[in-house]
């Protein structure tokens, strides 16, 4: 194989920007998109720019069009699919594709519950196939930074990370603008399911999944919603490190903040700038040793230098690509996606339930609490319930 060839599903927001890139890589070509919506296979609305130029603003004729995925999978004119469409479809669309001997790229999150995203992955294994998820934030050049010296030992053992991620904001017409948004039945989820899964994932990325976990969720607190818009987690980590976890779609101006704090000092990341304060030695032995009942001896503060390079969702397609091709190794590999839904789940769980959650929780559990949600919401919220179905039915002729 010299060049793979991509199917596209999903021409709304994300599967625009997906579309604008493809003439920018090498070794590919776009030959089919597929959206229920036949509107959208022929007109193509170009969104503001992203995290790259927009290059592509028109279809190729050659292009195959089809808003049936299945029928795409099945024309044999596609090696490879990304999956942009709401994330309720992902594991139907992606386990069909590894069924076919199809690579696979889905946009986060893979799935709405970890049991869905562990199914997912298990049909993947059978397959001989490459699937990633698109993590694109692990491409950009400061998160590498923090990933290499969490791995180099440079800033020691955890003692306490701390995330103050707030600059989710979201206004009330965002969410009435796809009746899919802001509720139970269509998107399975609020910030957690829809905005920070990114942050889920650099946070698991980084420092692994906490062995429990205790949280605030507030549905609904800033929005008319029924999902959650206010969270904040209190962490337990592998080695004993505490962690907490802030985020919102209600504040503006928001803050994204990140503390890591280890045995040599704390590195600082926001604003885009990355600063380690490194201490004279280890803090224990400080602790331990210091004659100074008050030691105040100021850290030597290191301004990290990161590399400026470009980065985003076409370097994770990018990647696959020379995957497939057998050129590199996977950036963000599809099973890694499944530890970022058991993170958001254990959260929800253990918000809407009020105590302390093991992680990862137990999936017959959180899927219990899913369908109650989605039950109230149909009983009591009905003008906020969403169906799938009839949606999908809307588009029959």
């Amino acid at each position: 194989m010299k060049k793979v060839r991509f199917g596209l599903i999903g021409l709304g927001n994300i599967g625009t920007r997906h579309f604008g890139y493809f003439p920018e890589l090498e070794n590919a070509e776009l030959t089919a998109i597929c959206d229920v919506d036949k509107t959208k296979l022929t007109e193509l609305k170009i969104p503001e720019n992203f995290d790259h130029p927009i290059t592509a603003t028109d279809f190729d004729k050659s292009i195959a069009k089809f808003t049936d995925y299945r029928e795409m999978l099945d024309s044999g004119k596609v090696d490879a699919i990304i999956i942009a469409v709401p994330h309720y479809f992902h594991p139907e669309m992606a386990e069909e594709a590894f069924r076919r001997g199809i690579h696979v790229i889905c946009e986060k999150p893979i799935a709405i519950t970890a049991r869905e995203a562990r199914e997912m992955t298990a049909a993947h294994a059978d397959s001989e196939v490459v699937f990633a998820a698109m993590f694109q934030k692990r491409t950009e050049p400061v998160y590498i930074k923090i990933k290499e010296m969490l791995e180099s030992g440079e800033l020691g053992e955890l003692r306490r990370v701390s995330w103050n991620i707030t600059d989710w904001f979201r206004t009330q017409s965002y969410y009435d603008s796809g009746g899919w948004r802001g509720n139970w039945t269509g998107e399975g989820g609020g910030v957690l399911m829809n905005q920070c899964p990114h942050n889920l994932d650099l946070f698991q990325w980084f420092f692994g999944l906490p062995k429990r976990l205790q949280a605030l969720v507030y549905l609904g607190k800033w929005h008319d919603i029924t999902v959650e818009d206010d969270v904040l987690v209190l962490m337990e980590l592998e080695n004993g490190a505490t962690a907490s976890f802030i985020t919102t779609t209600g504040d503006t101006p928001g803050t994204n903040r990140l503390e890591i704090a280890g045995e040599n000092g704390k590195l600082v990341l926001e604003a885009g700038k990355l600063t380690f304060f490194k201490t004279e030695e280890p803090v224990q032995k400080i602790l331990d040793h210091s004659e100074k009942a008050f030691y105040s001896k100021r850290p030597r503060v290191i301004e990290v230098p990161v590399e400026t390079k470009a980065h985003g969702h076409k370097f994770i397609t990018q990647n696959v690509i020379n995957a497939v091709l057998g050129k590199e190794k996977l950036m963000s590999p599809g099973p890694d996606g499944v530890k970022s839904v058991q993170l958001a789940n254990a959260i929800l769980l253990s918000g809407l339930k009020g105590r302390a959650v093991e992680v990862p929780v137990c999936e017959g559990e959180f899927d219990q609490l899913l369908e109650e949600l989605r039950t109230d919401e149909r009983q009591n919220a009905p003008d906020k319930a969403f169906d799938w179905e009839a949606y999908l039915r809307s588009f029959d002729v």
